[in-house]
C-alpha cells in the first residue's frame, strides 16, 4: 500500500508541475518557437502521468474503461515525447527556426499510436476488455490486431528512444562546434542541463528496456513502479528549472544574420573586400580592444566594424584561418601574456581584465595557445629576466 500511495502522489505532483510549466511556456512572448515546443513536451509528460493518478470512480467498469483510455493516450505521448524533446533541442541550438528534414519520418510512430487510440474508442465493451483487462478472454479479429500492434509499438518505442537520444547528442555536439563561430565565451551557452536530461533519459530507457525484457521472458522479476515515477519527476523538475529560462544559444544579440551556415555559397564577398574586413577586424582588437568584452559575439563585432556577420565569419575562416572564438581569444591571451610579464596583478585580475569570465576558461585558452599555464609562463618570464 505504501508503494501505491507513493507512486500516486508522484504522479499527481508530476501531472500538476507539467501542466503548470506548459502554461508558463504558452505565456512567453519571446523565443516563441522553443517555448511552444517545450510546452508540447510538458503536455505529453502530463498526459503520460494520467494513468498513474487514482480515479474516484465507483463504477468498476467505468474505471477500467478510463484506465484503458489513459493507457492508450499514454502510448501516444510516449511515442511523441522524445521526438518533441529532440525538436526542442534543434530549436534552441539553431540560429533560426527550421523544419527538420523528412518530417513524415518523425510522425510515423505517433500516427500509428493515434490510430490505435481512435480504434480503441470505437471498440465494444467486450472488445476493449479483451485487449486491456487481463482476466477477460483473449481478443480476436481486429481487436487482436489492434492489441498486437500496440504491443509491437511499445517494443518499437524502446528503439525509438535510443535513436532519438543519439540524434539529440549529435545535435548538441554540432551546436558546441558552431558556438566557436559565433561567440567568444561558450560557458554560458553550452546547455549543460540538457546533458543532464539526456543522462536521465538513458537511465530511464535502460530501466524500461530491462522491464520489457523481464516481461517477455516471463520472469518473476519486476521493476518497482516508483523508480519510473521518481525518474520522471526528477527530469521534469530539471526541465522546469532550466528550460523555462533557456533562450536559444545562438540567438543573435544584435543585427541577426539573414542566412544560416550555408552563407558562403554564392557569396558576393570579393578578395579586396575580405582584405579590408581583415584589417578592420585586427584594428578592432589591437586599437579598440573589443576582446575585453566577455560577451563579445560575432554580431556585436560585425556591427562595430559595419559589416555583415556572414562576411565577417567568412573572412575569419578564409583569410585569417581561425574561427571567431580562437580569433578573439588569441588577442586576449596576447594581452594576458603582457600583463603577466610586466605587472604584479594576480591571475584572477588578469582573467577578467583581458575579457574572460572565469578562471577555468582562461587557463584552458592560455594552455591551448601557449602550451603552458599562466603561472608557469609568469615564472618562466621572471627567470628569464
Amino acid at each position: 500500500m505504501q508503494e501505491i500511495a507513493l507512486t500516486d502522489m508522484i504522479s499527481i505532483a508530476s501531472f500538476s508541475l507539467a501542466l503548470f510549466g506548459a502554461a508558463l511556456c504558452l505565456m512567453q512572448d519571446q523565443n516563441v518557437w522553443p517555448y511552444r515546443i517545450l510546452s508540447m513536451v510538458l503536455l505529453a509528460s502530463a498526459t503520460m502521468d494520467l494513468s498513474g493518478i487514482p480515479l474516484a470512480v465507483e463504477n468498476p467498469l467505468m474505471a477500467a474503461r478510463l484506465e484503458a483510455i489513459f493507457s492508450v493516450l499514454g502510448l501516444v505521448c510516449v511515442t511523441c515525447l522524445v521526438p518533441l524533446f529532440w525538436l526542442y533541442v534543434i530549436a534552441v541550438t539553431s540560429v533560426t527556426p527550421r523544419i527538420p528534414a523528412r518530417p513524415w519520418l518523425h510522425l510515423a510512430m505517433p500516427l500509428i499510436a493515434i490510430s490505435i487510440a481512435i480504434a480503441t474508442l470505437f471498440m465494444s465493451r467486450e472488445g476493449w476488455q479483451s485487449v486491456f483487462v487481463q482476466e477477460a478472454p483473449m481478443p480476436s479479429g481486429w481487436h487482436l490486431i489492434v492489441g498486437l500492434i500496440g504491443e509491437a509499438l511499445v517494443l518499437a518505442t524502446v528503439i525509438q528512444w535510443a535513436a532519438y537520444l543519439v540524434a539529440v547528442i549529435r545535435a548538441l555536439l554540432r551546436y558546441r562546434k558552431r558556438l566557436f563561430q559565433y561567440v567568444s565565451t561558450t560557458s554560458q551557452r553550452e546547455l549543460r542541463w540538457i546533458w543532464v536530461v539526456i543522462c536521465g533519459f538513458v537511465v530511464f530507457w535502460a530501466i524500461s528496456a530491462l522491464g520489457l525484457a523481464f516481461d517477455l521472458a516471463n520472469t518473476p522479476y519486476k521493476i518497482p513502479e516508483w523508480i519510473d515515477s521518481v525518474f520522471g519527476l526528477t527530469m521534469l523538475v530539471i526541465v522546469l528549472l532550466w528550460g523555462l529560462r533557456q533562450t536559444p544559444g545562438l540567438a543573435p544579440d544584435v543585427n541577426p544574420p539573414a542566412q544560416d551556415d550555408t552563407r558562403y555559397q554564392n557569396s558576393a564577398l570579393t578578395d579586396e573586400m575580405a582584405k579590408r574586413l581583415e584589417r578592420k577586424l585586427r584594428q578592432a582588437m589591437t586599437e579598440d580592444k573589443l576582446q575585453q568584452d566577455p560577451n563579445l559575439s560575432l554580431w556585436s563585432l560585425s556591427r562595430h566594424i559595419g559589416a555583415s556577420p556572414n562576411y565577417v565569419s567568412q573572412t575569419l575562416n578564409t583569410e585569417i584561418g581561425e574561427n571567431f572564438f580562437d580569433f578573439v581569444n588569441r588577442y586576449r591571451i596576447q594581452a594576458a601574456q603582457k600583463l603577466l610579464h610586466e605587472t604584479d596583478k594576480t591571475v584572477l585580475e588578469i582573467t577578467y581584465e583581458v575579457g574572460f569570465n572565469s578562471r577555468s576558461s582562461f587557463y584552458t585558452a592560455f594552455s591551448k595557445v601557449t602550451g603552458e599555464t599562466p603561472t608557469a609562463y609568469r615564472k618562466k618570464m621572471s627567470a628569464a629576466a
